[in-house]
């Protein structure tokens, strides 16, 4: 029976939605809730304040020599008189009911500015397609912070003037975030549009272990010693490691997985080609976008795809790629993960070991400490490659609005967050992480900075803000966090395994396709073209590597290549030509 992959009707209208939204809010008027007597523009006095300094240091804190990173100074309050903005929020679990978060009235007190938060409910796309609406209807706050605005919404709007140009404020009142610019001027040009604009304040995580996690997969090293083998180096030495897992059935009763795919939640998108294609041909995974020699291609339609789906369709032949590789929820994979038995998977992809499995960082023999991260394959033609995302940790976090008079206030506001201990109380909590002694040890080996119990920031609902607010997380601060032999946590062996495991083979930036902005019209073509295409090339891949369809064929495989031309596939990367040129110009 083939694998269920579709692309349904509901799941069109959701993904066109957002950049359909665009062009409807721009021909419509995008402030036609506003009233003749309401007021619309910054304030004359909003750039009357002089240039914001930086106070002095906090002292007694130790820095790691040579750090590059965010810093903790005296702060006093930004008003002295009572000041209140609106701002939109996506409704979030662990922060609970925004105005009740005991960071919201922690930074209250410290700022002297309070927010009326108003909260939009659903997942990251949902929330960005509701507060489309609310824009076409004029239903405008002073802000939105931790919306997920495309780099195309923030250029359109931005140029409607519904988006406040933020620059000016920037360069005068936020000396935190121009010391972020220049630390990683790579957030400075992700901040800014094709018209040389900046409509959004904007957060960076410099997330090592991120950059390979879209990739990253993870093989079951109890099992190679069970039959005797070591982490392949190859893809025939993959092979051979997966038959012998089938072999020797180490989850017994002939349950054992060897090698998984599964569908992510939320979205038609599969697992299975993430890993295995990068010993064929560079693939950066959906939309499968990358720039050969200055020229944007689609992975989808070379030859190294096609030799990827062949070698994949010999592991689904041997059945040691699960039947239900293009079906299997996340759910399912994480029921697999944790069998009380015992996990009964060989190889999974995933970001870390929770993508399949409970992680007990207090329990030395928790099962996640039988798998390692499995590095690249060398192919048959010598080929392999690391998916590395050079792009990853920029967010756009404040946008103000022409709604609000004074922009100043906001922009102090979100440069108060980037300040150390702000940052730090937001993440962890009031009151729930410390700063480092003197002989600490943080991940990096060096002097550590800062300490929090758990790994990442602890599920303590209602008391932080989940990393929805303007942040500055650079390279040495996220290495600076103190490890604890007593109580060691995943963060050290995440970091260490995508260091020496990925990072050595990763592909060059140059050939990763960047985040681009597109104009209203072309975004709406762009997000319709995506999603036929998408479609197609996951239930292609579906056939070909169930056997429905044979990759060797010649006649199948240009039928296949014809499809995709009949969808649009020039068009479309004639579109991703002109916006990757233009973000390079």
């Amino acid at each position: 029976m083939q694998p269920a992959v579709r692309t349904g009707a509901v799941r069109r209208r959701s993904f066109v939605a957002g950049a359909m939204g665009l062009t409807a809010a721009a021909t419509s008027g995008l402030l036609s809730g506003c009233g003749p007597d309401e007021a619309v523009g910054a304030s004359p006095e909003s750039l009357a304040a002089p240039p914001v300094t930086p106070g002095p240091k906090t002292g007694g804190i130790v820095y790691p020599d040579g750090y590059v990173g965010p810093v903790a100074r005296k702060l006093g309050p930004i008003v002295t008189e009572p000041t209140k903005f609106v701002v939109v929020v996506p409704q979030d679990l662990t922060v609970g009911d925004w105005a009740k978060n005991k960071f919201t009235k922690w930074l209250e007190q410290r700022t002297g500015i309070t927010i009326e938060f108003r909260q939009v409910a659903g997942a990251d796309e949902d929330v960005t397609i509701k507060v489309n609406a609310m824009i076409a209807a004029g239903d405008i706050p002073d802000a939105f912070m931790g919306v997920k605005f495309s780099p195309s919404q923030l250029y359109l709007y931005g140029a409607q003037n519904l988006f406040v140009d933020q620059t000016a404020y920037t360069d005068k009142y936020a000396p935190n975030l121009q010391q972020m610019f220049h630390d990683y001027p790579l957030a400075k040009k992700l901040s800014t549009s094709p018209d040389g604009n900046v409509y959004v304040y904007p957060s960076f995580n410099d997330c090592y272990h991120c950059r390979a996690g879209k990739s990253r997969t993870w093989i079951n090293t109890r099992w190679l010693r069970q039959v005797g083998l070591a982490i392949p180096k190859t893809t025939d030495e993959f092979r051979e490691v997966l038959r012998a897992f089938k072999k020797a059935d180490p989850a017994g009763g002939g349950r054992t997985l060897p090698f998984v795919g599964y569908k992510e939640d939320g979205t038609n998108q599969v697992t299975v080609d993430k890993f295995v294609m990068n010993s064929f041909l560079f693939n950066p995974t959906s939309p499968w976008l990358v720039v050969d020699g200055g020229k944007v291609k689609a992975a989808y339609s070379q030859d190294g795809w096609r030799e990827g789906l062949k070698y994949l369709r010999t592991l689904y032949g041997e059945g040691l790629l699960n039947r239900d590789a293009f079906s299997m929820t996340a759910e399912q994979l994480q029921r697999a993960g944790n069998n009380k038995d015992g996990s009964l998977l060989g190889v999974f992809q995933g970001n870390y070991w929770g993508s399949a499995m409970d992680v007990d960082v207090e329990d030395p023999n928790a099962r996640w400490h039988d798998y390692e991260a499995l590095p690249p394959l060398t192919g048959p033609d010598g080929f392999r490659v690391a998916n590395w995302d050079h792009y990853t940790g920029f967010d756009p976090r404040l946008v103000i609005t022409r709604r609000c008079r004074r922009p100043d206030l906001l922009v102090k506001w979100a440069d108060f967050q980037l300040d150390l201990e702000v940052m730090m109380a937001a993440y962890a909590g009031p009151g729930s992480w410390s700063f480092a002694k003197r002989g600490d040890k943080a991940i990096s080996g060096q002097q550590a900075l800062f300490g929090i119990s758990g790994t990442w920031a602890p599920d303590k609902t209602k008391d932080t803000w989940a990393q929805r607010n303007p942040n500055y997380r650079s390279g040495d601060f996220r290495l600076s966090e103190r490890v604890d032999p007593t109580k060691p946590t995943f963060e050290k062996p995440l970091y260490e395994q995508t260091r020496d495991r990925y990072f050595p083979y990763a592909e060059p930036i140059e050939q990763q396709f960047p985040p681009v902005a597109l104009e209203g019209d072309q975004a709406a073509l762009d997000a319709s073209l995506l999603l036929d295409l998408s479609g197609e090339v996951v239930q292609t891949m579906a056939r070909f590597v169930t056997g429905k369809a044979d990759p060797a064929d010649d006649g199948q495989w240009n039928d296949y290549l014809g499809r995709l031309d009949k969808i649009g596939l020039r068009p479309y990367l004639d579109i991703q030509q002109a916006a990757y040129e233009s973000f390079q110009g």
